[in-house]
């Protein structure tokens, strides 16, 4: 995997920024299908809602894990905090500040926060996984995919080895009742 798709002379078209541009391209179309299917005159609204939400949830996620996670580093180079090609967003800040720039849209536009919300949830999700396979592309989950997987399989190697101590030899467990947690897997 690489972090470049490709150059367009010395600018390079970085794979995770392209599949976040993917996300938000997905997530709009999918909520302008569901707003105009819904007939309320919502879909109007959403190449607007939509620059203002990824916009916010841009900046929300690099100002959090500017603050929240760099700081010791950021707290001496305020010039780079922009520098997002340097590496350092967490989505976080990009629900929390994208959900208060939405919420702000909505209530300027005298539209229902909670109905749209409804509405504009599976695109949401949408956008979200689109999204999460970025960081799939950028190699930031795998060391998480490969934790995940030793918890699995530490979990599975437990329960082998303390079920038998739990259970008698008819099959019942000790004492009437489930000594492991690991038994219900």
């Amino acid at each position: 995997m690489h972090q470049y798709l490709f150059f367009i002379g010395d600018f390079p078209i970085r794979a995770y920024g392209a599949m976040l541009a993917l996300a938000i391209i997905c997530g709009a179309s999918v909520a302008y299908f569901l707003l105009k299917k819904d007939g309320r005159g919502w879909h109007e609204h959403i190449i607007d809602f939509s620059i203002t939400v990824a916009v916010a949830g841009l900046i929300g996620a690099r100002l959090w894990d500017v603050f929240f996670f760099d700081w010791h580093y950021y707290g001496n180079h305020l010039l780079e905090i922009p520098f997002v090609w340097q590496g350092g967003m967490a989505i976080q800040g990009g629900v929390v500040l994208g959900t208060i720039a939405g919420y702000w849209y909505l209530r300027k536009n005298n539209i229902d926060f909670w109905a749209f919300a409804d509405l504009f949830a599976p695109a949401l999700i949408l956008a979200q996984s689109v999204g999460r396979m970025a960081n799939l592309l950028n190699i930031i989950l795998w060391a998480l995919l490969y934790a995940a997987g030793i918890l699995v399989f530490s979990i599975l190697k437990a329960r082998w080895r303390i079920a038998p101590t739990a259970i008698n030899h008819y099959g019942q467990p000790k004492s009437g009742k489930v000594k492991s947690t690991f038994l219900s897997l």
